[in-house]
């Protein structure tokens, strides 16, 4: 991701939080058949960690419209890196066939970025007040059509792109100075308090929004169809108010974590094939035996191990990499 001129230390806070969230996330859904914590943690991660990660790629993704031209090597860079990621996972993981064009797993997000970098090139003049409305009911109305499932990630690359527009379209020192009022953070805190005892009071029923929540299942796959619309348009605006209150809370300064925040891709890149070798391994069953926690710490530690700035070298290099030469006024 792009930076500002004056680098702005809170959407770094912002990004870390969210990428050790993702890996979270992805070590929570291994046991949430056995555990009413770990559902609990999971409404809660996946309540706004996606919404709010896609909005911040939204955020800085102008940086691939300089100069009123499209950045096609780094649509390239992020089909490349699709496919390498759907590659290591079949082979640490899936002695099954390959399904180049089908993605439910987390290359999807790779393939997406690639094309809403395209899409939003086409809309980059459009009106927001226009695309966002109607990319909300596009999202909406899809969920009644299995047709639309993770086949190309078609499915979540409609659902979530409302944020990435809105991030797109908004300006980050703009949002992070309305989110400096120390009353706005206060509130924001004890709106983030009262999320947390809700997951954890509603669990039963919260849970049963699980295959709104991923993003990637008709309407059919809830325990109500009709009431699809109706859900996936309040957990739009439930994320939006949480994703909001978790920006609130994050401070604008440099700290020993901040760092994190600039080594999104390697985390993202190469913490599910270990959590698979993991699992596969019957390492995680038995760190999960010895508690919930410590297997949530587990994966605190693998994000931490992963953001190492060496790692992001490569990543770097590859989404600078000219595949398709530009002109020199480009940059």
């Amino acid at each position: 991701m792009a930076e500002t001129k004056q680098r702005l230390y809170l959407w770094d806070n912002v990004k870390a939080l969210l990428i050790v969230l993702v890996v979270l996330g992805h070590f929570v859904t291994q046991f949430t058949g056995q555990s009413a914590f770990i559902q609990s943690i999971f409404l809660i991660i996946y309540s706004f960690h996606m919404p709010l990660f896609i909005f911040v790629s939204g955020l800085f993704s102008k940086s691939a419209f300089k100069n009123d031209r499209l950045n096609v090597n780094r649509v390239i860079a992020f089909v490349i890196l699709f496919y390498l990621l759907k590659i290591l996972i079949y082979a640490v993981h899936h002695p099954g066939r390959f399904r180049p064009f089908y993605e439910s797993g987390i290359p999807w997000y790779m393939l997406a970025m690639a094309v809403w970098l395209v899409i939003t090139f086409f809309l980059r003049k459009a009106n927001p007040k226009i695309v966002i409305p109607v990319s909300v009911a596009l999202a909406l109305i899809i969920g009644y059509f299995k047709v639309i499932d993770s086949t190309f990630c078609i499915s979540r690359i409609i659902t979530f792109y409302p944020f990435f527009f809105l991030g797109y379209a908004l300006d980050p020192a703009k949002v992070a100075e309305k989110t400096r009022d120390k009353r706005l953070r206060v509130a924001a805190g004890l709106l983030l308090a009262i999320v947390i005892v809700l997951a954890f009071l509603l669990r039963p029923a919260l849970y049963l929004t699980r295959p709104i929540l991923v993003a990637y299942h008709p309407y059919a796959k809830l325990w109500n169809p009709d009431m699809g619309i109706l859900i996936r348009a309040l957990w739009y605006a439930v994320s939006a108010i949480i994703s909001f209150a978790v920006i609130c809370v994050l401070p604008n300064s440099n700290n020993k974590l901040t760092y994190i925040g600039a080594s999104t891709l390697p985390i993202y890149f190469f913490h599910r094939p270990i959590l698979y070798l993991i699992m596969d391994s019957g390492l995680g069953e038995k760190i999960f035996a010895i508690s919930p926690v410590v297997w949530l710490l587990c994966g605190v530690v693998l994000a931490l191990i992963l953001s190492v700035p060496q790692l992001n070298i490569p990543f770097n290099k590859l989404m600078k990499f000219e595949f398709i030469k530009r002109k020199n006024n480009e940059t």
